[in-house]
């Protein structure tokens, strides 16, 4: 295959935590609205599910710490952070709802012979190996839910060859306008960090957008992206505002997202940036690049009075992940406590799938009266239980993993 058809078929990994909470193939999970729920409670579950689908967490792109100019650095962060969005591109979906203490790991081999030999951003969404090929860099994820009520997850995704680690909590809110359902970070989920310990531990803070889904009426759920999101990197005093314009079903749109890289002074902006708009940013603050186009098809940025593709997510396809066989997991890991609700999925058997996840449910309900009783609160078996102020989980150092 020429170079040329490689760069076509770039691979994207994707890590988010709901793309996980999926737990079995999507050509089944297209189903999982039919099982019955019961009550208000129910439907309102069922339509989160369908919305949590919105926020994860997304790849640490290998490349990003490469270049030594800060503002690509910066770029390199902002074409990772479009990229993770492309599990919004296709069908909305509803997974299965996490339990308490439920875990999740995996990993992907990242291939020399599959990464491109660039360093600029517009190339540096990660080639991912699944088989063959010369393995240089190992790629992982780890997950558990740390709450039910609310549901949070602690993740961490990590390269360790090239000292890059994204950290964060998985928590949401919805709301429900007319004809549309939004959901955006709910109270504990304050960013994902990414840190590239190889520049000095440069940390970039990478807020979530909000998602509408529309088309309710049609018949075919659409994921939009709104509002304002924000990455900001307090080392290098670089801040970017990505700022997404709605789309009118009546009308096509010829770009719906916009934005500007710009340096701020952190002693007198940085507490600010969270609730700007780009008409907002000051005439103090640096513009060094601005960036636009559909974030669900492609990107183009403007630095150094050139235009290029920050990132065409056309050519970016989800790699597949690496996980342990289903009898060498853990019986708290995802695929394990979904399996019986799977299996019969996988078989149209959809009463029967039903009942099983009742079963489930109720058996987690049970273990929760009887830790009440008890008097004892839960405690995670990966994260240390300092992460409430920060949104920054931490790895026990003799955490249980199974990667």
């Amino acid at each position: 295959m020429s170079k040329a058809a490689e760069a076509t078929h770039r691979t994207s990994v994707s890590a988010d935590n709901e793309a996980q909470q999926q737990k079995i193939q999507s050509e089944h999970v297209d189903r999982a609205e039919d099982i019955h729920v019961d009550g208000e409670q129910g439907k309102f579950s069922a339509i989160l599910g369908i919305l949590r689908k919105l926020v994860g967490v997304a790849d640490v792109v290998d490349l990003i710490p490469e270049s030594d100019d800060e503002i690509e650095r910066m770029l390199a962060v902002l074409a990772w952070w479009f990229s993770k969005m492309l599990k919004h591109t296709g069908k909305v979906h509803k997974p299965f709802n996490s339990i308490l203490g439920e875990r999740f790991f995996c990993h992907w081999d990242v291939s020399s012979s599959q990464r491109s030999s660039e360093s600029t951003a517009s190339s540096s969404i990660t080639n991912v190996s699944t088989g063959a090929g010369e393995v240089t860099n190992r790629v992982e994820y780890i997950t558990e839910q740390v709450s039910h009520h609310p549901p949070v997850s602690a993740f961490i995704y990590r390269c360790k060859e090239r000292g890059i680690e994204a950290v964060g909590m998985d928590h949401i809110k919805a709301k429900f306008t007319g004809l549309s359902a939004t959901v955006a970070t709910g109270s504990e989920c304050k960013g994902i960090f990414v840190t590239l310990k190889s520049r000095g531990n440069e940390m970039y803070k990478c807020t979530h957008p909000t998602g509408s889904i529309v088309g309710w009426l049609r018949g075919s759920l659409k994921v939009q992206m709104i509002e304002t999101s924000y990455i900001v990197c307090a080392k290098t005093g670089l801040a970017t505002v990505v700022e997404f314009k709605e789309e009118r079903w009546f009308s096509k749109d010829k770009g719906n997202v916009m934005g500007k890289v710009f340096r701020y002074d952190g002693s007198k902006y940085g507490d600010q940036i969270a609730s700007w708009r780009l008409k907002d940013i000051p005439k103090a603050c640096s513009i060094v690049a601005t960036f636009g186009g559909n974030w669900d098809q492609q990107v183009t940025v403007k630095h150094n009075d050139s235009e290029r593709v920050l990132i065409d997510m056309s050519a970016l396809k989800i790699a597949e992940k690496i996980v342990k066989p289903l009898e060498q997991q853990g019986e708290l890991e995802s695929q394990r406590v979904w399996e019986p609700v799977a299996s019969k999925m996988r078989q149209g058997k959809y009463a029967e799938a039903s009942r099983t996840k009742k079963s489930i449910e109720e058996a987690q309900r049970t273990l929760a009266a009887e830790r009440k009783e008890r008097g004892e609160e839960f405690v995670p078996a990966l994260f240390k239980p300092n992460y409430a102020d920060s949104g920054m989980p931490e790895l026990l150092d003799d955490a249980p993993l199974n990667i």
